[in-house]
């Protein structure tokens, strides 16, 4: 028997259950345990000190700390909690090897088993490809150079130790004869308490609230041995607690360190733990104390101790929570005092030369925050939004885990559905992407204002991601708070597509963003089964409702049209789940493909029936809009408005990332775009000033040949000049009854010397000028026959404050009239000269019945028209 350090044999725990004569035990039983116990620890001993040379540069992990946490599991429970000789035997071992297996030599096979894992083959294979994308330097991943096995070895020794350990104590090294060699040796005890030894040492890692639901009944007595049972949840408890506690000067002696010369992280936690005094207890806190102060030159040290306390405290409070609510023993500690205040625990973690002030910068009431800006008040109360949110943040995390894995370009699927509970509708939003950690989902996630994509954490999280050409739509981190828009209930399913189904999270909002999130284990299935993300919300609007997702104008539409419409051209597989399984709703580039029936129908799927036959016409105007390199902006055609100001009468898209974003006015079908503001309520389209010219001129052309209402050729004239295009044969003036297109136009001027036009458009009943009845104008007007009239329409394509596109891309200057206003001046200019007459003149514009009918018209007058009257004069 070894004993280094400490004497453990002299703590509390030890002498109440091994010395102290027990009601409960026999003399006979108390040696059994503990002769069994001091075998275990030999052992151990020997394999715990590997540690040290496959983990360089960690703390003391030796025999001397496991003994040492006798000690600390004493402080806590002495007077407190009774442990009878079989718990202290299974509480003992686990101690032993809850951390025995951060070592090669925990694996029989050594560090060829520890390559055959999961976790070792994710590991080569992500610095592989993080090399190659880097340009770094190649290697083998089945045979990876030293330095590559120096950075791989301790990362995955620590990632598996603690699920590691819950084999150790059942597990058999093979001996050099053949022989079998066991750390517990008694067969009995290995195959009756190797089991709970193990799960205790593993449960160091899982959280509190699932230490209950694994040991959530005693272990019953080993007949033949003893009459006790082993509560698995107190030995839980303890050997966490225990662990926590030991971060004294034992954990980092002053001699090791300068011997061992830590870097990094690892040498703040030496320079901090080799300073702390063994912890005692007061009332209800365990109290932490140094020998020597933290000088200036410390201070990130005395930080990271205080955050490391802060940990212990939490720890400390989720048991105490777990025991008092069994109703059994409680421990004597239930805090860390100062914890939670810089300033109170520098007075028994003392600093020298400087004060610890967390002056961060912090927002004092953040749920506020989070509603001003991440809800309504930035997105407006349409509750699509917030899926379109969703689902970009699925898109995100599939594109991810494309670059990431190297998938196809058209791998990966998000699925949004409905599932009911009672008269209760949730809202279902999955994807197969790259997943997020806990620590994803404990803070880029619920960092109101970062994006995951943009920060650092998304580089340790991916090594390689950004070289491989990962660009996230979202770019604000404030898309995720918009959930709330449709319900205070949330549920965020998560597991990282490189980790096992153990490492599925959840995380849950209970009570919107004024409650704490909830994260615990995920229970298995809701998780995407190869890894993933799926957020559940509980609508407070029944999606049929008015006000629900699925409620739009009075109109009801499925949950497939409604999520076509919100990602039309997405570039992941989008589904939907119903009654009858999978309903694909696109799929990435099918909006280039698919019939302009089919896009439309995408882009507006509640049309009325009586709109149907002139749509159908529509449609086959559709054609791309694309650069001469081919690159598409688009896929749309004109379809102007019958107002002739900007109205209600929203037709087609900007997307951005394949997402809608900014409604297009005159045109029906998709423009590419980019973000403008954070809701992405307002998008700027990135054609070309060429490509859109271009395009506007053939739709020009198509629907001068392929429109025969002349009305709506001359409301589309307008749209075209306003993207750039010609008008070709369109026709946009009205001469008399005469519609005439520019050629037209410049042959009636040549053989005329005068022209009046109307530039408001057609004329309408005026009650204070015209002397007749309203019924007889609307019936019995007619137009003079050399009376003009040009269309007042807005040709304008995006609704914004500044109605900026695509004038700016176009150079285009803003007329103070129409486009076609203008247009309809230049011909004039170019048939009658520059130095023609322009007045504004009442006129009889013509009649109804016999009445003269006057309005004040625009008058263009040729200098042959003034040379003619000259000579008449």
């Amino acid at each position: 028997m070894t004993v280094s350090g400490p004497d453990y044999r002299k703590t509390w725990l030890w002498r109440q259950a091994f010395q102290t004569p027990r009601s409960d035990s026999t003399t006979e039983e108390q040696d059994f345990f503990r002769t069994q116990y001091f075998s275990l620890r030999e052992r151990a001993g020997q394999l715990v000190s590997r540690i040290a040379a496959d983990l360089p540069g960690m703390t003391v992990h030796d025999i001397s700390h496991l003994d040492a946490l006798w000690d600390t599991a004493s402080s806590v429970a002495e007077g407190a909690v009774n442990v009878n000789p079989a718990e202290a035997f299974v509480l003992g071992a686990s101690i032993l090897l809850h951390d025995a297996a951060m070592s090669l030599a925990a694996y029989p096979g050594g560090l060829s088993e520890v390559k055959t894992t999961l976790a070792w083959k994710d590991a080569v294979a992500r610095l592989a490809l993080a090399a190659e994308e880097s340009g770094g330097e190649k290697f083998d991943v089945d045979n990876p150079p030293v330095e590559i096995l120096q950075r791989i070895v301790p990362d995955i020794l620590r990632r598996l130790h603690a699920e590691k350990a819950e084999e150790l104590a059942e597990q058999a090294w093979t001996a050099s004869d053949g022989s079998q060699v066991y750390l517990v040796e008694d067969s009995e005890l290995r195959r009756f308490y190797g089991p709970a030894i193990g799960q205790i040492a593993h449960s160091h890692w899982w959280s509190v609230h699932k230490l209950e639901e694994e040991f959530s009944e005693d272990l019953g007595a080993l007949a033949n041995r003893t009459l006790n049972r082993v509560d698995r949840v107190k030995l839980a408890c303890l050997l966490r607690v225990a662990d926590a506690l030991h971060l004294d000067s034992r954990r980092a002696p002053r001699f090791l360190r300068t011997i061992t010369n830590p870097t990094g992280v690892s040498a703040l936690h030496w320079a901090f733990q080799e300073r702390l005094a063994r912890p005692h207890i007061e009332l209800d806190a365990v109290i932490f104390t140094t020998g020597q102060p933290f000088g200036r030159e410390d201070a990130e040290a005395w930080w990271l101790a205080y955050d490391t306390l802060n940990s212990v405290d939490r720890e400390l409070k989720d048991v105490d929570l777990l025991l008092q609510g069994r109703g059994r023993e409680v421990l004597r500690a239930r805090r860390v005092k100062g914890a939670g205040s810089p300033e109170m625990l520098a007075r028994s973690v003392q600093t020298k030369g400087w004060r610890p002030v967390d002056a961060r910068l912090q927002v004092s009431d953040v749920p506020r925050i989070v509603e001003n800006l991440g809800g309504s008040k930035l997105y407006g109360n349409d509750p699509t939004v917030a899926l379109r949110e969703l689902i970009q943040n699925a898109a995100d995390a599939v594109q991810a885990r494309r670059k990431y894995q190297k998938r196809a370009a058209d791998w990966g699927q998000i699925t949004v559905g409905f599932s009911q509970e009672g008269e209760k509708f949730w809202l279902v939003v999955e994807d197969n992407g790259i997943g997020m950690s806990e620590q994803v989902m404990t803070g880029p996630l619920l960092d109101f204002g970062t994006s995951f994509w943009r920060s650092p954490q998304a580089m340790e999280e991916f090594p390689g991601l950004m070289t491989a050409g990962m660009h996230a739509i979202g770019r604000f981190g404030i898309g995720f708070f918009s959930v709330f828009m449709l319900g205070s209930v949330v549920r965020v399913y998560s597991r990282r597509c490189d980790k096992g189904q153990e490492m599925g999270r959840l995380l849950e909002f209970r009570g919107g963003t004024s409650s704490r999130p909830i994260l615990s284990p995920t229970p298995g299935e809701p998780v995407p089964i190869d890894g993933g993300t799926r957020v559940e919300v509980l609508l407070k609007i029944q999606p049929h409702d008015p006000g629900g997702l699925l409620y739009s104008n009075s109109y009801l539409m499925s949950l497939t049209a409604l999520v076509g419409a919100v990602a039309p051209n997405l570039d992941v597989a989008i589904a939907t789940l119903g009654k009858e399984g999978l309903e694909p709703v696109a799929r990435p580039g099918d909006w280039l493909k698919i019939s302009d029936f089919d896009l439309v129908r995408r882009l507006n799927p509640v049309v009325s029936d009586s709109k149907e036959d002139t749509r159908k016409a529509d449609r086959a105007l559709m054609q791309l809009i694309e650069g001469t390199d081919g690159k598409v902006f688009g896929r749309a055609f004109i379809s102007p408005s019958q107002y002739a100001f900007f109205s209600t009468d929203e037709k087609g898209w900007v997307t951005i990332s394949g997402l809608r974003a900014g409604r297009l006015y005159n045109l029906e079908g998709i423009l590419l775009g980019e973000a403008v503001t954070a809701a992405r309520d307002a998008a700027q389209p990135i054609a070309t000033a060429e490509a859109l010219a271009r395009w506007a001129s053939n739709q020009a052309n198509l629907i001068a040949t392929t429109v025969k209402n002349e009305e709506r050729q001359a409301r589309s004239a307008e749209v075209v000049l306003e993207c750039g295009g010609k008008i070709g044969d369109l026709k946009f003036v009205k001469w008399g009854i005469d519609w005439l297109s520019s050629t037209e136009f410049e042959k009636r001027l040549r053989s005329s010397t005068e022209i009046a036009i109307s530039f408001d458009g057609e004329f309408y009943y005026d009650e204070d000028q015209d002397d007749v009845h309203p019924k007889e104008f609307r019936e019995d007007f007619e137009i003079s026959e050399d009376m003009a009239i040009v269309l007042k329409h807005d040709g304008g394509i995006l609704k914004t404050s500044n109605r900026a596109w695509p004038r700016s891309v176009t150079g285009l200057p803003k007329w103070s009239d129409s486009n076609v206003a203008e247009y309809a001046r230049t011909v004039i200019r170019r048939v009658w000269g520059d130095d023609l007459k322009e007045d504004e003149e009442e006129r009889v514009i013509g009649k109804v019945l016999y009445t003269d009918i006057i309005r004040h018209v625009t008058v263009f007058r040729s200098s042959a028209h003034s040379v003619g009257n000259d000579e008449n004069c």
